[in-house]
């Protein structure tokens, strides 16, 4: 006879467990195919971008913004120049490993568009790798979405595109500071090429053509006239002012830069009534005022305590010139040369001055390049005193001020 054991107390909570686990667990599989059954049912939705940008945006929203290329930190900072603070830093470039070396931005809201040149200066080779065939790296302009900075588009150009220059008809520019080409014996094969792109917004279509000019030796800083038709280049390599016939590609004259025996022009800039330009000579330390004639004639002579960069018309008759060794800016009358005022300024307050602008409301800013290792400076000078009134950090070694106007 087989005996069977009454449960005790204790079994009939283990087994009250063991129960309700088998029952959560049949629970849980019949949700699961529950949910199976309803997802074969409900098609997969697969709208939207598959890989969103997600980085900020720079919407103007009536504020005065200013952009800034960092050459050797591959980024463009952004700024509130009303409130003179940093609205962001964003990469830019092509290339994940070298440094693209972005020189000069230029904007066209009216396309929603900014234009900006990769140089690349560390990937150039020797005069000796030259030698024995090895070739230059050709630059790039890519084309920006201003609300965000990401590129939509991009053109190859040239070896070292150090400058750009936009038109009021859409028109862009672009030089080359090539001193390897200026190495040639021959006069002509030493001559670099402009770069016009017309129109410039077909960049970001990808369907712009560049039509090249030889211009001069070692072209650099550029100007438009008022209705584009012509382009002024200051000339390193050759010491000259070279114009150009934008619509035929003719250079139609080329004039010594300046009253010296030496004088070696790289900064340009014109007058908003693009009447005249100022010419600064880095060996002369001079200024030189001519007018954008398609032959200029010079007007007079700016002597400058140091080596001068980007001046700006702070009057109808009076030029602010940044300078560097030492470091600081000379307020000068245009056309009698006389100083009427001079400022040097610290390493901490701008270190090598650059550039200095000055926007609608009259408010005037100086970029300060740093030692070209650590970070540079936008700061805002007083307009009586020239005195720093604020300063926003940058990239390494920035270089130019574009300004968009609310």
């Amino acid at each position: 006879m087989r005996l069977v054991r009454a449960p005790a107390a204790g079994d009939n909570h283990a087994l009250s467990r063991t129960r309700l686990r088998e029952g959560c667990a049949l629970a849980c599989l019949a949700a699961a195919v529950s949910a199976c059954s309803n997802a074969a049912d409900t098609p997969a939705d697969y709208s939207g971008v598959a890989y969103p940008m997600r980085g900020p945006t720079f919407e103007s929203a009536g504020r005065r913004l200013g952009y800034v290329a960092n050459r050797d930190s591959d980024t463009l900072s952004v700024l509130d120049l009303d409130a003179m603070t940093l609205l962001g830093s964003v990469p830019v470039g092509r290339d994940p490993v070298d440094i693209d070396g972005p020189r000069h931005v230029v904007i066209d809201p009216g396309q929603g568009l900014a234009y900006i040149a990769l140089s690349y200066p560390f990937a150039n080779e020797s005069p000796h790798a030259l030698s024995l065939g090895s070739t230059p790296r050709t630059g790039y302009v890519q084309a920006l979405q201003l609300s965000d900075l990401s590129a939509v588009g991009e053109l190859r150009v040239d070896v070292s595109p150090s400058d750009l220059a936009l038109s009021a008809a859409g028109v862009l520019a672009v030089s080359h500071y090539d001193t390897f080409r200026a190495l040639q014996s021959d006069s002509v094969a030493r001559r670099a090429n402009l770069v016009f792109v017309d129109p410039a917004r077909a960049i970001a279509g990808g369907e712009a053509l560049a039509h090249r000019v030889a211009v001069c030796a070692v072209p650099a800083a550029m100007a438009f006239n008022g209705d584009g038709s012509r382009v002024f280049v200051a000339c390193t390599g050759e010491d000259v002012l070279a114009v150009v016939d934008t619509a035929r590609g003719e250079v139609l004259s080329r004039v010594p830069a300046g009253s010296s025996v030496v004088n070696k022009p790289y900064a340009l800039v014109g007058d908003l009534e693009r009447a005249r330009l100022l010419v600064a000579n880095q060996v002369a330390s001079t200024v030189s005022v001519f007018d954008m004639s398609d032959t200029p004639n010079l007007l007079s002579t700016l002597a400058i305590p140091g080596v001068p960069f980007f001046a700006v018309w702070a009057s109808e008759a009076n030029v602010l010139v940044p300078f560097q060794n030492p470091s600081g800016v000379a307020l000068l009358d245009a056309a009698s040369g006389a100083v009427l005022q001079t400022v040097q300024y610290s390493d901490d307050d701008c270190m090598n001055p650059v550039e200095v602008s000055m926007s609608r409301d009259l408010r005037l800013r100086l970029v300060c390049e740093g030692d070209h290792h650590g970070p540079g400076a936008l700061v805002e000078l007083d307009p009586a005193t020239l005195a720093v009134k604020s300063r926003v950090s940058l990239g390494v070694y920035p270089e130019r001020l574009a300004i968009r106007e609310p």
